[in-house]
């Protein structure tokens, strides 16, 4: 393993629990918060990104304990809950958005966080995704508009003192107060998930995290550098911004283990996130294009796909778009691969554990990967 000379700390974030029993998710983080891990994170989802057609005990066994795969808690009230029940561990949403949030109830809600876990939460925000949009019947048009607009109110709420107005695009305010201030003097930090160009301009310019998904080491600093500059252009400090991934790690015991967990179905099916363009880069067809610039996954809703259909895209996604899509090995060889990742600037990991999906008779095993993971990273 390198050793990492010269460069920060990389802090490790781990994903929370996000079904019942609640108090087992409790439990968990406490356990995280001893074992020395910096945060745990929730997604936020109405909708899971896997069909129910595909939640069948001939493509999952995960089908015979679990009755379907849309079952979340809230991340806000579960950052809440554990923020409440430990001491220096943050947690954080990976990540919410502003169309089923309206502006004003977030900044409301991440103010309570913030006194609720004295200083400790994270508020994720991305610009949505259809699945969770569409089908409960709110727009999913200009998401990235929505989302620049959505923060510019939050911030004018925690900044103002006494009532406010604003007229924008989405939202219009009126003699509109928060009065509740942060815990501290410090408004909550703000990560975006963000990935084409807009987003990470956005991000420089309103963000204090970065929470992009897997992309290569290179692609990375030249996103980073995008973040940069646009924090400098906008009158920001860019070493603020904290560099984030969520990273899925799928990992075995042995190389042989590996290669059969990257061609389980579950794990292939979650690859339909990717842009478009980068299944070209690899040389696969899109299982759903969404032409040049964009993802077929946009007009992705699980619930409305036949069987036919999920049996589709999972043979359009070969392994080696999982490898390109998640940290996959041993965990030596995955704490290798991180290496590239700190050297392009990254120092928050989110490490989001995928195993159970391609085996879960290897979840128990899957959790002391993890730790040891962890302590190769630390040993770096």
């Amino acid at each position: 393993m390198a050793v990492l000379m010269g460069l920060p700390r990389l802090e490790l974030g781990v994903p929370g629990q996000i079904m019942p029993p609640a108090d087992a998710a409790v439990r968990f983080a406490q356990r995280s918060e001893a074992e020395g891990f910096d945060a745990v994170w929730w997604p936020d989802h109405l909708m899971g990104w896997h069909p129910d057609t595909m939640w069948t005990p001939d493509l999952t066994p995960l089908a015979e304990h679990q009755p379907n795969p849309h079952t979340y808690f809230d991340p806000l009230i579960m950052m809440g809950v554990v923020g409440a029940q430990t001491e220096r561990i943050r947690v954080g949403v990976v990540v919410t958005d502003l169309i089923r949030r309206h502006p004003a109830m977030a900044a409301q809600a991440a103010l309570t966080l913030d006194h609720v876990t004295k200083g400790r939460a994270i508020i994720g925000l991305g610009s949505g995704e259809k699945l969770n949009v569409t089908p409960y019947g709110m727009p999913f048009d200009t998401p990235v508009a929505r989302l620049s607009e959505g923060i510019d109110i939050m911030r004018l709420l925690w900044e103002a003192d006494g009532p406010v107005d604003f007229e924008g695009r989405f939202h219009t305010l009126d003699r509109a107060v928060l009065g509740l201030s942060p815990y501290g003097g410090t408004p909550p930090e703000i990560w975006t998930a963000a990935h084409g160009p807009r987003m990470l301009r956005l991000t420089g310019a309103k963000a204090d995290g970065w929470l992009p998904t897997k992309m290569t080491a290179p692609d990375y600093r030249g996103a980073l550098t995008t973040i940069e500059r646009s924090a400098q252009d906008a009158g920001r400090d860019p070493a603020g911004i904290t560099p984030g991934m969520l990273g899925y790690i799928l990992m075995g015991p042995d190389e042989e283990t590996v290669a059969r967990l990257t061609e389980a179905p579950l794990v292939r099916a979650l690859c339909v996130l990717l842009p478009s363009q980068v299944f070209r880069d690899l040389g696969v067809t899109p299982p759903l294009d969404g032409g040049p610039h964009g993802s077929g996954f946009h007009d992705f809703i699980p619930t409305a796909v036949e069987r036919a259909e999920s049996l589709r895209i999972i043979d359009a996604i070969p392994p080696e778009v999982v490898r390109h899509y998640a940290f996959c090995g041993t965990p030596k060889q995955v704490a290798e691969e991180l290496a590239e990742y700190r050297h392009a600037g990254l120092r928050h990991l989110v490490m989001w554990n995928i195993t159970a999906f391609g085996d879960p008779s290897l979840a128990r095993w899957s959790f002391s990967a993890m730790s040891e993971l962890r302590t190769l990273l630390e040993d770096a």
